[in-house]
């Protein structure tokens, strides 16, 4: 693969937005769904994936027009319609035309889907949305200053911005030594991969999300929950599921990626009497009362 994003590193330079959204854009073309693929079977210990977990924050009787910003190939807000039917307006905002058209084929034909960015709503009044949802994508999102300057125009009074993201990695031990390998194996292919995140890297922990999002909330509006989600199976599901959502590995070519998955198995299995054919990750979803 080749994106502006990996030339800027090759040239030992920081990548900017244009390189972020290009490098994306490379890999949701080519893999359309992968984001639902993983998080579908990603639940937690009562059974509820991500996408459920986000979709909680709804009340149908008070809240009926919902935003999803990054909405992907759409299995966030075909939940919320599957769970509330027709009392809810969906709209939902990506970058990707790959992604869209699979929204688009799953959606009622109501759901209004735009191609466009997170950064710009002008689509929209302002105080017009009762809840703004973003699945996983709030960390990919750069900038992310006038994301959240939009959430907040378009939010009516009493309105909801929640979203799905990073947790601490610290609290599952598998979690960090598999992005560990995984990086690895990018960095033999890849200079300098791994040296600056996706996105904004204050959205990837508690302590520096919670004063950026107090530029634009008050601070007793915010609140964050922390979970563990698991996915579970033999060594070669789990490897190939891991595999599957990383970002990183798709930059990889054909045969380094069948490495790393064999290198994956390898962990799992070594690993099978602790893990317990799971896989766990520190997800944490945000909620801002406006």
């Amino acid at each position: 693969m080749e994106t502006n994003w990996l030339n800027a590193l090759r040239e030992n330079k920081r990548p900017d937005s244009s390189n972020l959204i290009d490098h994306l854009l490379s890999i949701h073309r080519d893999n359309p769904g992968f984001t639902e693929g993983y998080s579908s079977q990603c639940v937690d210990a009562s059974g509820k994936n991500t996408y459920h977990w986000l979709a909680d924050v709804i009340t149908s009787s008070v809240e009926t027009d919902i935003l999803d910003l990054a909405c992907g190939s759409g299995p966030l807000l075909s939940h919320c319609y599957e769970r509330f039917g027709n009392s809810l307006s969906l709209i939902g905002v990506d970058i990707s035309p790959a992604e869209l058209t699979l929204a688009r084929e799953r959606l009622p034909d109501s759901t209004l889907l735009v191609h466009g960015k997170a950064q710009n709503l002008s689509f929209i009044r302002d105080k017009e949305i009762d809840v703004v949802l973003c699945h996983w994508a709030l960390t990919l999102m750069d900038p992310v200053v006038p994301v959240l300057e939009e959430v907040s125009r378009v939010l009516r009074p009493g309105g909801t911005f929640a979203a799905i993201v990073d947790g601490d990695k610290s609290i599952s031990k598998e979690y960090e030594e598999v992005s560990e390998l995984i990086y690895s194996w990018v960095n033999k292919n890849h200079k300098n991969y791994g040296k600056y995140e996706l996105g904004d890297e204050r959205v990837r922990r508690k302590e520096t999300l919670m004063p950026l999002l107090g530029q634009f909330f008050r601070q007793d509006q915010i609140t964050i929950h922390e979970k563990l989600f698991s996915v579970f199976g033999g060594p070669d599901k789990l490897a190939e599921d891991v595999s599957n959502f990383f970002y990183a590995s798709y930059v990889l070519p054909k045969k380094m990626r069948l490495s790393l998955v064999d290198d994956l198995i390898k962990y799992f299995e070594k690993n099978k009497q602790v893990l317990k054919r799971e896989f766990r990750m520190p997800i944490n979803r945000m909620v801002v009362k406006a």
